[in-house]
């Protein structure tokens, strides 16, 4: 091949970027951002960058991307993010699971093994994480030589994107105020790490009020939620923060200072400042914590919305003064998405929906097979994230065959209001699940080590959680919808309506990066995006 051959092939290569940041804003419904777009900031104005705008009008914008697994939850939905697979392949089966080996609940990133560094919250790790992160096959394919930071409240958002061999990943500990880490990463945390922590700022905004950013018209299309009483005169709504950092986390408050920490780890691990390209994962929990409370049709979700478009616009800038905004691939996405508050949507705009409680499915199932077979213990634990673990010694005890058992506890929950559909560990194993499209979240979701003997699903728009606010897990689409933005180098500018799904991140990373795919990705490389045009 002539020289001006092998020239001409290279300029068809785009240029790896100096960095990489993922921003994964957790409980970001995919409708958020044409929802509320009216709101956010120009893409530019006055030299200076926006936040959402910029993205979307600059970048590719996928307004069909949805996570393809269930449960749809933080930590299932951060594992994917960066890995490119899904929880049959990577082990995160949910957020908790069941083991069986121990009888106990697993946390997805509890280790024992490990000390946490920095504060006094238990120890976590990516020990239970089975496949490698875009983050992961980048310092592999580097020597070491590229830096991979992760940074979220919560210690599976960052630990699950970050992965294993990352250098810095640090988490929130609600006990003290501090971010921490764990000795699996390091024996002490960075100076610029400790430095944040010695402000003492989440402790100092107790007494501080969150209250709208905007005039009161501005969230005319918001609805306050049921359970929250209107104001005559005052703002629409107004939150004092107490000693309890709960209160910050789910807070404006608590978004600037995860934003803060953010911009300060560019001077602090000089990222996109080294000779190989470096990573960045953040997740933005605060904005499911005030999903969680108000719910998706609240005032408070619009400003967190629209006060995360102003954060997220500073950070673009920071990013253009310190790197270059033209040489970082930058990716927004979301976690997964949100059922509307029951009470809401059954009361205000009569659509039938319940409130289904995991504990009355519990109680519904051993009733059953007490008067089918007898006194005693069927269910090991109480039904969580949709499945029901028997007991399978005691079964044995009362000579009821397991598959017996198993369709048995189904035909029971089918039964039960508010369930739309129940399946066996056997019919999941073995394929034997009907031929419905949604249903491949449920053969995707299914780990053969730790999912349950039976799964169920709740009716669409149903809420199987207590308390009064509202929350995820379910394959309808309100749960798995979020948006897929990326932007940068090598990226094609474009809306695209294309179903994609959130495993094809990963893929389409390590192709910029010139990178091989992590060790479990079963996603497809985002064409529209990334092929020459």
């Amino acid at each position: 091949m002539s020289i001006a051959a092998i020239l001409a092939l290279t300029t068809m290569v785009a240029p790896r970027p100096k960095l990489v940041v993922l921003i994964s804003i957790d409980q970001f419904r995919g409708d958020y951002i044409e929802r509320f777009s009216d709101q956010f900031l120009p893409a530019r104005s006055g030299g200076k960058i926006g936040g959402f705008r910029f993205l979307t009008e600059t970048g590719a914008h996928y307004l069909d991307a949805h996570h393809n697994h269930l449960p749809t939850a933080t930590g299932p939905g951060h594992a994917t993010l960066m890995s490119g697979s899904e929880p049959f392949i990577n082990g995160i089966a949910g957020n908790d699971w069941f083991d069986r080996k121990t009888g106990k609940r697993i946390y997805c990133v509890d280790d024992p093994t490990v000390k946490t560094i920095g504060g006094e919250s238990s120890p976590m790790s990516p020990r239970n994480l089975k496949v490698t992160t875009v983050g992961d096959e980048l310092k592999m394919a580097t020597n070491g030589k590229s830096k991979v930071v992760g940074i979220a409240f919560k210690d599976r958002a960052s630990i699950l994107m970050a992965g294993h061999a990352a250098d810095t990943v640090i988490w929130f500990d609600a006990k003290t105020g501090n971010w921490v880490t764990s000795s699996f990463y390091a024996d002490k945390l960075p100076s610029w790490v400790s430095d944040i922590n010695a402000q003492g700022t989440p402790a100092k905004t107790a007494g501080q009020k969150w209250e709208p950013l905007l005039p009161k018209e501005a969230y005319s299309t918001a609805r306050l939620a049921p359970f929250a009483k209107p104001s005559a005169t005052g703002p629409l709504f107004s939150h004092a923060l107490t000693s309890n950092l709960g209160s910050f986390t789910t807070s404006s408050f608590g978004q600037e200072f995860v934003f803060k920490t953010v911009e300060a780890a560019f001077d602090g691990e000089k990222l996109g400042q080294h000779q190989t390209s470096d990573v960045l994962v953040v997740n933005l929990s605060t904005n499911d914590y005030v999903g969680h409370a108000y719910g998706p049709n609240s005032p408070e979700v619009m400003d967190i919305t629209i006060r995360t478009d102003r954060l997220l616009s500073g950070l673009l800038n920071v990013i253009d003064r310190k790197v270059g905004i033209d040489n970082v691939n930058i990716v927004l996405t979301g976690d997964h998405g949100v059922v509307p508050i029951v009470e809401e949507s059954n009361g205000v705009y009569k659509t039938g929906v319940q409130r289904v409680l995991d504990r009355n499915m519990g109680a519904a199932v051993e009733a059953a097979f007490t008067k089918q077979y007898g006194e005693g213990k069927y269910l090991l634990t109480a039904p969580d994230e949709m499945y029901l673990y028997l007991n399978h010694a005691f079964l044995a005890e009362k000579k009821v065959p397991l598959a017996e058992a198993q369709k048995f506890a189904v035909k029971t929950l089918q039964s039960v209001p508010g369930v739309f559909a129940a399946f066996t560990r056997t019919q999941i194993m073995e394929g034997e699940l009907p031929r419905q499209e949604w249903l491949g979240m449920v053969t995707n979701g299914y780990n053969a080590e730790y999912g349950g003997d039976v799964l169920f699903v709740t009716q669409p728009g149903f809420y199987s959680g207590g308390g009064t606010g509202t929350g995820h897990g379910a394959p309808w689409k309100y749960d798995s919808h979020v948006p897929i933005i990326f932007r940068g180098p090598g990226i094609n500018k474009g809306r695209y309506t294309r179903t994609v799904t959130t495993a094809d991140i990963a893929p389409t990373l390590s192709i910029l990066l010139g990178i091989e795919v992590p060790t479990g990705s079963i996603g497809h490389p985002l064409h529209e995006a990334i092929d020459k045009k």
